[in-house]
């Protein structure tokens, strides 16, 4: 199976279909024009939905407002969630909601779907925990927007669909040097009520998240790639696994202190270094390729760009020769 080279997201159509944990309503989930992502209705005629909650796909990619070309629009599934309260739904959606929780009495009478049972917000419908969580969960900083993950960075597995496999790729996507903790102050807009008041007392306003620096880095993390399948064509095996950390839905697992055993090992030795003109560098062994490094690598050496090519090529010739076979 092969993605379009028109398509704007990675995420397979029927990896992105699943059913709300909260009252069973089938849903899409599609990539946000933002990098987040959103669970869409199926299409709806424009006419009869507000303004404020129309949204269209534009090559597999979720944007807010009316697709001209047609005269149908997809509404977010937390607008409309039976198990959710609406105190300002506009009156063109109610009867949407008295349907679909008629449907949602039916099938949880008939034994045919069990709903989750803890009290839901619409946040909670448009943002969901991943199914299979540890004790411990990490916050990442991605430039100012907190993530929280299912388990320690340490943990963080990448997402991508192994071609060779056929399963999940088995690699990390952490990588010590390209981060470090940080004491980040808690948004206090989200933090109300005497659950906030006391996430706040207890935390100071401040928690500490890993922070990530560089623009490329938060790219790979925010898509929770390993260095292999980050910048590939290859699909997306699970969806991802970062959820925008709120501190009253996260509160357990708020870091008051700093963690330990993350920091590189150093010899202890402050060497000075001096620029003293050009040194020796070994140039890659790809001959259209003119990088190099100031290392002293193996022979053979390739660069990243070689050897990512050269590893697409194999995937290539692997794949047409089980189709030979």
């Amino acid at each position: 199976m092969h993605l379009h080279r028109s398509n704007r997201t990675k995420v397979l159509r029927r990896a992105a279909a699943s059913l709300c944990k909260y009252c069973g309503t089938p849903v899409e989930w599609f990539e946000r024009h933002d990098g987040l992502r959103i669970p869409l209705t199926c299409e709806f005629p424009t006419r009869r939905i507000p303004a404020k909650m129309r949204w269209h796909i534009h090559r597999g990619v979720a944007y807010p407002g009316t697709d001209a070309s047609s005269g149908y629009c997809r509404i977010p599934h937390p607008a409309v969630c039976p198990a959710a309260d609406h105190p300002d739904l506009p009156s063109d959606l109610q009867d949407v909601v008295r349907r679909l929780a008629v449907r949602m009495r039916t099938a949880i009478e008939s034994g045919e779907f069990v709903p989750f049972v803890e009290t839901v917000t619409e946040e909670e419908v448009e943002s969901p925990g991943p199914e299979q969580v540890q004790h411990i969960r990490h916050v990442i900083d991605c430039h100012g927007s907190l993530r929280i993950g299912p388990c320690a960075i340490e943990d963080l597995q990448c997402i991508a669909h192994d071609a060779l496999t056929e399963q999940r790729c088995e690699n990390g996507i952490c990588d010590l040097s390209e981060g470090r903790w940080e004491l980040t102050g808690i948004d206090q807009e989200q933090a109300t009520g005497r659950l906030g008041q006391q996430v706040l007392e207890l935390t100071g306003g401040n928690i500490w998240v890993w922070h990530l620096a560089d623009f490329n880095v938060v790219r790979r993390w925010w898509a929770q790639r390993c260095h292999d399948h980050f910048n590939t064509d290859d699909p997306d095996h699970v969806a991802n696994e970062f959820v925008p950390f709120h501190p009253l839905r996260h509160d357990a697992h708020v870091l008051t202190e700093r963690p330990t055993g993350y920091d590189l090992q150093s010899n202890g030795e402050k060497r000075v270094f001096i620029h003293d003109g050009p040194e020796q560098r070994t140039k890659c062994a790809s001959p259209s390729c003119s990088n190099a490094t100031v290392l002293s690598p193996q022979e053979g050496w390739l660069c990243w760009q070689c050897e990512e090519l050269q590893r697409r090529r194999q995937r290539i010739h692997q794949r047409r020769s089980r189709v030979r076979d």
